[in-house]
This record gives structure tokens, sequence and C-alpha cells, in this order.
């Protein structure tokens, strides 16, 4: 296995995708637990071009707006929109910023 590196795949054609979910805990789930429910998807991407642009606000010419939020069905919103047709991009890059210990589940389950 080969060890990590800490850097971008280098190709023209990526997108890089972060993720965070916002949750909400008010059904329960069991007499001592409540269900968390994501009820807000923030989602920022990057391509080659706009990689080092700081504005996050402004559209980039190859990926389109670089900010999203989804709010009325947050994860089948966000998994359609990673999954839409892209042309140019050969690999998505995704990543949440919780992934390790929380967001993944959401995706898994």
């Amino acid at each position: 296995m080969r060890p990590l590196k800490n850097e971008l795949p280098a190709s023209e054609r990526v997108l890089y995708v972060f993720n965070d979910f916002y949750i909400t805990q008010n059904i329960r789930y069991s007499d001592k637990a409540m269900l968390y429910v994501p009820n807000l998807v923030c989602v920022q991407q990057f391509c080659s071009r706009c990689k080092n642009v700081e504005d996050i606000e402004g559209d980039c010419a190859k990926c389109g707006k670089r900010k999203h939020s989804f709010w009325d069905n947050p994860l089948v919103d966000m998994l359609s929109y990673l999954c839409e047709s892209r042309p140019w991009v050969n690999k998505i890059v995704a990543t949440a910023h919780n992934t390790k210990a929380f967001d993944l589940n959401f995706i898994l389950n």
C-alpha cells in the first residue's frame, strides 16, 4: 500500500467537493437516544481553474457555482447534484467535514 501524500491529484479534469451536514435531534429513537436527521447540507467546490480564487461567492467559468445549500431533502439533493453529468470531469473528490466520525453515516445509511 502506498503512503498517503498531502497533494492534490494533478489533473485538469477533477472536481473537488467539500460538504458539511447540519442536523436536528428532535425525533426520539429510543428511551435514551434521539435520531439525528440532516436538515441542511452546505457544499463548496473548486476545480483546477478556480482552486486559488479565495472568493467562494463568485462563479467559475469551468465548474460553475462554487457554493451550494440543500434544504428540502438535503442528503438526496446533494447526492443527486454530485451525480449530475459533467463532461469535463473524470473524477470527483468529495470530502465531508466530519467524515471519519459522523457525517459519512448519513450517506452509508
